[in-house]
């Protein structure tokens, strides 16, 4: 497993070089891991990045500030960086282009899916 303060800072070279939109909001925690967000332009949502447990977390924040909608793209040697980097970068670009999408269910939650044809729920 790769050090946290190493691995944060190979991701970081990553966004920096990759995606750079992130980078303004990178803030790091006492144990070495960063997280760092890219707000959507109504600030309603955010898609964020975590580095927590020598792993990449990519998550959304909902507009109640719950991010509890997240996902683990772990990389135990160095060598794997790059596919789970581009792992990372391939489900940033289907949530920005609409391919994801996040929805709220009936208990008031949220999920993402790639599945657009959700049920309407009648009011």
């Amino acid at each position: 497993m790769i050090k946290q303060d190493h691995f944060s800072e190979l991701i970081k070279e990553l966004l920096m070089e990759r995606l750079p939109v992130f980078c303004p909001t990178i803030e790091y925690k006492d144990d070495g891991s960063f997280d760092c967000d890219l707000r959507n332009p109504s600030n309603e949502f955010s898609i964020w990045i975590a580095t927590y447990n020598s792993e990449i977390t990519l998550g959304i924040e909902a507009p109640d500030g719950s991010t509890d909608i997240h996902t683990h793209i772990s990389c135990y040697e160095e060598e794997d960086l790059e596919d789970a980097f581009n792992d990372m970068i391939h489900m940033i670009n289907e949530i920005r282009v609409g391919k994801t999408i996040l929805y709220q269910t009936e208990n008031s939650t949220y999920q993402w899916t790639k599945n657009i044809e959700l049920p309407v729920k009648n009011e």
